[in-house]
């Protein structure tokens, strides 16, 4: 019996924990296209420089994310529906079989939104709409879903205008001068008044200050992003081993399914990281590093914010919105192929195809 009970609570563990790995892959994007959308850095080194953030984010959870973790593992529930192990693969396999699905598609989504689709199919598939605490779903969850992006919009706009009045001193590109990627990562090769020594680096104080400010903007908005993450994820992970009273993992500190699922997240942030950074970083706004800087900013203090409060908010859409921002300020549109159409299609589908993936699994657990 005891082989049966390690068996299980190991397939829980690896069930939750490719949700985490996934998510990596799919969200690292969010912190550090901005880095490879302004030609401030290769895509490589944005990729560790965004790994690495999302595991110290993840950590720093322990502190602050213990409010998502009361939410996502029985805040959304009536106090009378019983999580059992079905119910907790199930809603955990909707999640991951659309996150790993739009990955591989290049297609930025929310883990929140599936997680949430995958809460809801799974509970529906168990008991009907009675399982459900239908206001704190409607208050804590789609609220701060449908108004983030809205916000980011909003405040990335504005920052954008009071950073256009701050910017009016840096020199604007000119016909002759250079080629236009070359003035995006030094405006000021093109200042007439700058004399051009052989010796000279290339970029004085003010740009290394702003580059340097673009990296660490790029930095806190990876470490919110797993910040408010990794509590959801790890929710599933300490629901599944209550299940489980005879076994070790029961007395284990609070702390280490959340090590689990941060270390797990930045490990598939190194592997698949790169599909949907190309997306995030060239197909929805043109970049330099003034309105990237600007992106960052908003999508990082929004999220940084909510995480201690217990909203669920989707770094997906508030720095798809920030971006969106940054678009509506600069008035144009993305050098390649604009993908905000598939991105919004990704958004409406995301909860209905999860909470179908959900009732589907537990529907197939429970007959078998």
């Amino acid at each position: 019996m005891e082989i049966y009970i390690a068996l299980a609570l190991f397939g829980v563990c690896i069930v939750i924990l490719a949700l985490a790995w996934f998510n990596g892959a799919n969200d690292v994007a969010k912190g550090i296209a901005t880095l490879v959308g302004s030609n401030n850095t290769a895509p490589r080194r944005a990729v560790l420089w965004g790994s690495l953030w999302t595991v110290l984010g993840g950590l720093a959870a322990m502190i602050w994310g213990v409010a998502l973790v009361d939410t996502f593992s029985r805040g959304l529930l009536t106090p009378g529906f019983s999580a059992d192990l079905i119910y907790i693969v199930s809603a955990v396999f909707g999640a991951t079989g659309w996150i790993m699905l739009a990955t591989r598609r290049g297609l930025p989504v929310s883990t929140t939104h599936a997680l949430l689709g995958g809460i809801i199919g799974a509970a529906l598939a168990v008991v009907g709409p009675g399982g459900l605490r239908v206001s704190a779903i409607a208050s804590k969850a789609m609220l701060p879903l449908l108004a983030s992006p809205l916000v980011a919009i909003i405040l990335c706009w504005a920052l954008l205008l009071l950073g256009k009045t701050i910017a009016r001193r840096v020199p604007a590109w000119r016909p002759g001068c250079c080629s236009q990627d070359e003035w995006r990562k030094n405006p000021f090769i093109c200042d007439p008044s700058r004399p051009v020594m052989p010796d000279e680096p290339m970029r004085s104080r003010i740009e290394r200050l702003l580059s340097l400010l673009h990296w660490l903007s790029s930095g806190a908005t990876s470490f919110a992003r797993a910040l408010n993450d990794t509590p959801k994820i790890a929710a599933f992970l300490f629901l599944g081993l209550s299940l489980f009273p005879g076994a070790i993992a029961v007395t284990l500190p609070i702390n280490l399914p959340i090590v689990a699922v941060a270390i797990t997240m930045g490990l598939g942030s190194l592997w698949g990281g790169y599909r949907v950074l190309s997306v995030m970083a060239y197909r929805i706004a043109p970049l330099d590093q003034r309105n990237a800087l600007v992106a960052n900013v908003t999508t990082s203090s929004l999220v940084l914010l909510a995480s201690p409060l217990g909203l669920p908010m989707s770094t997906t859409h508030v720095s798809t919105g920030a971006l969106f921002g940054v678009r509506l300020g600069e008035r144009q549109t993305p050098r390649e192929n604009d993908a905000i159409k598939m991105i919004l299609f990704g958004w409406l589908v995301t909860l209905p195809v999860t909470a179908t993936l959900a009732a589907v699994g537990s529907w197939l657990l429970r007959t078998l």
